[in-house]
């Protein structure tokens, strides 16, 4: 069973059109989204819509939890600031659906039990970055293959002492590995294969500088992928 995997899009229109359009040509049956579906970017209620449209299966990033409670203190002030506007930018439809995803949700597919969660097994705004088999604090969580998000960068390691596989499929809307590509990645039982997308970089930079209320910063960082 093939499964398409996202994370962060960060209300990035133009990338998260171009993923879809990718993950279509390839047929999965299922595409699973780690969360932070909104932030940094121009388009929450769009991004939002299109999900929703493409039933595609959500949790709660650190960003959408911000918004989902109306409290931005875990954030940082500029991450904050767009949190503010982006709540007053959505739709009440966007909005609950939304407050309606879970922090984390369990799945079978394909025969494999699946855990998303946003950052690691115990806080969704912990980074976890490639571990060795030595250093993987977490144990099992209950699943063959957990997916995370929330670095914005790809990684996948398989770690036989319990038995789980682990996938970061980077980030759609911000990656910050020095490719501005989107990524995204698909899985089929064990097999991992992670993707790059091209998309339309300058409209998303210029959606962010129009709107006036949003740091320029976050377009400029989408042009150099960090």
């Amino acid at each position: 069973m093939l499964v398409g995997v996202i994370s962060d899009i960060h209300s990035n229109l133009p990338a998260m059109k171009a993923v879809l359009a990718a993950i279509k040509r390839l047929g999965p049956q299922r595409i699973i989204c780690a969360g932070d579906i909104v932030g940094y970017n121009a388009s929450p209620d769009e991004v939002c819509a299109l999900l929703r449209d493409r039933k595609v299966g959500s949790i709660l990033g650190n960003h959408d939890r911000a918004l989902a409670l109306g409290d931005t203190s875990r954030l940082v002030e500029d991450a904050a600031r767009v949190i503010r506007w982006t709540r007053r930018r959505l739709s009440g439809a966007s909005r609950e659906a939304l407050e309606d995803l879970p922090a984390r949700r369990s799945l079978s597919l394909g025969g494999r039990r699946i855990l998303l969660v946003h950052g690691s097994p115990q806080d969704d705004d912990e980074y976890v970055l490639p571990l060795t088999e030595k250093l993987w604090p977490f144990g099992n969580p209950g699943a063959d293959v957990l997916v995370m998000g929330h670095t914005h960068v790809q990684w996948t390691d398989r770690f036989e002492g319990c038995g789980l596989t682990v996938i970061n499929p980077g980030s759609v809307g911000q990656p910050r590995d020095g490719d501005p590509r989107a990524c995204y990645a698909t899985f089929d039982v064990d097999t991992v294969v992670f993707r790059r997308v091209e998309y339309d970089v300058e409209t998303a930079v210029r959606k962010i500088y129009a709107i006036g209320e949003l740091d320029n910063f976050f377009g400029d960082r989408l042009r150099k992928g960090r």
